[in-house]
């Protein structure tokens, strides 16, 4: 044992050298990687032509994307996997260049020693399905050797490694069938047509784990694709590893009668009527290959429960969110689809989070020296996240800058260069659903070729997003300030994904019907605390004296609008939730007077001087700021222009003073007025201005900034610009109901400074 550990060891090691040789040549000779990246666009190139003018290429693709559906179905079920993506694929290449060769390399050789050839029945039935499900075990055999971190990986990992080996099998096994049959036969009705047996490989997209091997005409019985079958057998590897030190080595018995079994299945379907009868017997008592994928479905079930089960054992050791009292598959998977659908800046935090969670949990349960030593921390890996994020808002807030200089330099060629937006939205919109999904799934294949999942996932989103967000993007060129903050830039982004990727709005209608029910299921697993009403008694402006404040630059507007965005829509009794100016409030600070007296008297905070139409104000704090009265009429075509506007923050800003304009006895003001410090840069704006208001006009929650406030209502503020000291009001449009805590805490903290929230139309003329 220890000579065979050692050779494993000295292998490994002259291994990595090589490796560390490699990465330490790209450093040095940097034109490795220029070189190696033109080589990548370029064979994408060609392989993108190909598709237009060779037919085995296409043919290609076909199959590739379904086994690249069959792997994302197996990633899906494998809750409680470890391993990422991008070690999951290199499983399905080692299938696809390692098994393939090896597996026709020894079939070949018996034949040479032996005699007879690849298409004799004893080759078919007993020589092939030996050696084919022998040697897809390969590279986990492999893996489990060398790799540092074998002794602590989950079931599901193991149930993973098998499914991608056996992926990249069928790949090219499927590839070849396709490639090779030919005749009338098969250009009228499939490859996998025969005139006795129908349709006998079937690929199905509603049903799971397509593939699998049945004649469509009086069918007896039938056999799992590879994935299937090889996935069963090294999850019972699994198992019995796990299960070795409580049970006796006779637990290594399960993999092997689960290989005996898949071989069984596999002879059985290739010699079906040229078999023994004692054979079809012992296959029919099996189930006649009906019985193995139930069978593994149960496994796996019972795998994933195991390693919750384990995990929880040590939940005390391990990063443990609020109210998460249990550790459990169905929380994680709800929490990941939640942000994903309504909050797509935090879906990669719950992804990374919940994988590096188990990965480490599985570490402190099993892991031995080497796998400790090859641990990250996980704090490490979510600070990389955030890292790759906040560049991406970078990139977007440079890219939105850039389109400002070029919309104040160039004149009206700007326009025509956002025009081209338009018309590439007006050209996606004219698509069929089908047709917009062909094309998600055809870019994501194809960008999966050259990097991981999630980066090729996001490539091909961002490519529809653009594609289906021509309007959106061609205002933000007209108009760049509208993203200069990065979480603007963020949510502005996930926003139009979402909304325009296939299914899309079906699903977000989804969520919005069915989310009541599942949220009474989930808060008795404790993924999110009971929903919090929102605070009802305003205060009025609270002054608590010098503090210390950040410059709030402008604020983005709001959320592009989501399928399900109703701007009408209101809670269902909003005059419970909202707040009711007449009533009094007890625990009022004690300058209420203060605030009410400079609402009715005209004091003012600060000085003021108007020169002509321009206001100069000097505020508590000694800034000098400066806006530029608006005339009436300027106001109304301000109004009018906006209202249709396919901005939502606009078009919600226009639609609160319409109101205000013709459904109220008070007078506009002001609208969108502009508020600029001495030398010139934004200091803020003010959505809607009447004689005793500032109405500060949301279209959703999200885009709610505390700090936003004290510049209406903190005196001490460095860009405080309520001279008249106004009632302040904010307007949210969309519902406010199912809030999470961390909103709940930001509503209280802006009330808390004397704001009066309201959350719909007839409520803000009673305020105003």
């Amino acid at each position: 044992m220890n000579s065979i550990w050692s050779i494993r060891t000295g292998i490994r090691d002259f291994l990595e050298s090589i490796y560390r040789t490699g990465r330490s040549w790209i450093e040095k000779y940097p034109f490795i990687k220029t070189a190696y990246t033109i080589f990548s666009w370029l064979s994408l190139i060609l392989f993108v032509l190909s598709l237009f003018f060779v037919k085995e290429s296409r043919t290609m693709m076909v199959q590739y994307l379904w086994s690249f559906y069959v792997l994302l179905q197996f990633w899906f079920l494998c809750r409680s996997k470890t391993i990422p993506w991008k070690q999951s694929v290199l499983f399905v290449l080692a299938g696809v260049f390692l098994v393939v060769p090896f597996t026709t390399l020894t079939v070949n050789a018996l034949h040479v020693l032996f005699g007879g050839s690849t298409s004799d029945t004893w080759s078919i039935t007993v020589i092939t399905p030996i050696f084919e499900e022998l040697w897809k075990l390969l590279p986990l055999g492999i893996f489990l050797l060398f790799s540092r971190r074998a002794s602590a990986l989950s079931l599901s990992d193991y149930t993973l490694i098998g499914a991608a080996t056996g992926v990249g099998f069928q790949l090219m096994e499927e590839l070849s069938r396709r490639w090779l049959s030919s005749g009338p036969l098969e250009e009228k009705f499939g490859y996998s047509f025969t005139w006795l047996g129908g349709e006998t490989i079937h690929w199905d997209l509603f049903s799971l784990f397509p593939g699998r091997f049945e004649e469509s005409v009086f069918p007896t019985l039938m056999t799992v694709g590879h994935p299937v079958h090889t996935a069963m057998i090294a999850l019972a590897c699994g198992i019995a590893y796990r299960l070795r030190t409580k049970l006796t080595k006779w637990v290594f018995l399960f993999p092997v009668i689960i290989l005996l079994w898949a071989i069984l299945d596999h002879a059985a379907y290739n010699g079906q009527h040229q078999l023994p009868g004692w054979v079809l017997q012992l296959h029919d008592w099996t189930g006649s290959g009906y019985k193995t994928q139930p069978t593994f479905l149960l496994m796996l079930a019972a795998s994933i429960f195991a390693d919750y089960w384990s995990l929880n054992k040590i939940r005390n050791r391990l990063p443990s969110l609020p109210n998460e009292p249990l550790l459990n598959p169905f929380t994680e998977l709800w929490n990941m689809t939640r942000s994903f659908c309504l909050d797509r800046g935090k879906f990669i935090y719950w992804l990374g989070f919940y994988r590096e969670r188990r990965e480490l949990g599985f570490h402190l349960l099993y892991g031995n020296e080497e796998a400790a030593s090859r641990q990250e921390p996980i704090d490490a890996r979510v600070k990389a996240l955030c890292q790759a994020l906040t560049g991406f808002a970078i990139i977007l807030l440079v890219a939105g800058l850039f389109a400002g200089i070029g919309a104040h330099t160039s004149g009206g060629e700007t326009a025509c260069f956002a025009c081209m937006f338009d018309s590439l939205q007006d050209w996606w919109d004219r698509l069929d659903w089908y047709e917009q999904g062909a094309i998600l799934l055809g870019a994501l294949a194809l960008s999966l070729l050259f990097v991981g999942f999630w980066p090729a996932f996001g490539i091909a989103m961002t490519g529809m997003g653009i594609a289906g967000s021509g309007h959106e993007i061609a205002g933000y060129i007209r108009d760049p300030k509208k993203v200069l903050t990065p979480e603007n830039a963020l949510s502005v982004a996930a926003g139009i994904i979402l909304s325009r990727i296939p299914f899309g709005k079906a699903l977000s209608w989804a969520g919005k019907k069915g989310r009541h029910y599942v949220s009474k299921l989930l808060d008795k697993l404790g993924s999110r605390k009971p929903n919090i009403d929102v605070p009802v008694k305003p205060k009025p402006p609270k002054h608590d004296g010098p503090g210390k404040h950040q410059d709030d630059p402008k604020k983005p507007d709001d959320d592009p609008k989501k399928p399900d965005d109703d701007p009408k829509k209101s809670d269902d009794n909003p005059k419970e939730s909202d707040d009711n100016p007449k009533e009094s409030d007890d625990d009022s600070p004690p300058n209420k007077d203060k605030a009410d007296e400079g609402t009715e008297q005209d004091e003012t905070i600060g000085n003021m001087v108007k020169v002509k139409n321009k206001t100069t104000y000097t505020n508590p704090a000694g800034n000098e700021l400066t806006w530029v009265d608006q005339p009436p009429k300027n106001i109304n075509s301000a109004i009018d222009h906006f209202l249709n506007s396919k901005d939502v923050g606009k078009a919600t800003e226009a639609k609160v003073a319409d109101f205000v304009r013709n459904k109220t006895d008070v007078e506009v003001k002001a609208y969108a007025q502009k508020v600029e410090k001495s030398d010139g840069q934004f200091a803020g704006d003010l959505d809607v201005v009447t004689k005793d208001a500032i109405i500060e006009v949301k279209a959703s929650i999200r885009s709610v900034k505390v700090d936003q406030f004290n510049k209406f209502t903190d005196p001490t503020h460095d860009l405080f610009f309520n001279p008249e000291n106004k009632k302040v009001v904010l307007y949210i449009d969309k519902s406010l109901s199912n809030l999470r805590p961390e909103q709940q805490a930001m509503l209280e903290t802006i009330k808390s400074k004397g704001v009066t929230i309201i959350n719909s139309l007839e409520d803000l003329k009673g305020v105003i």
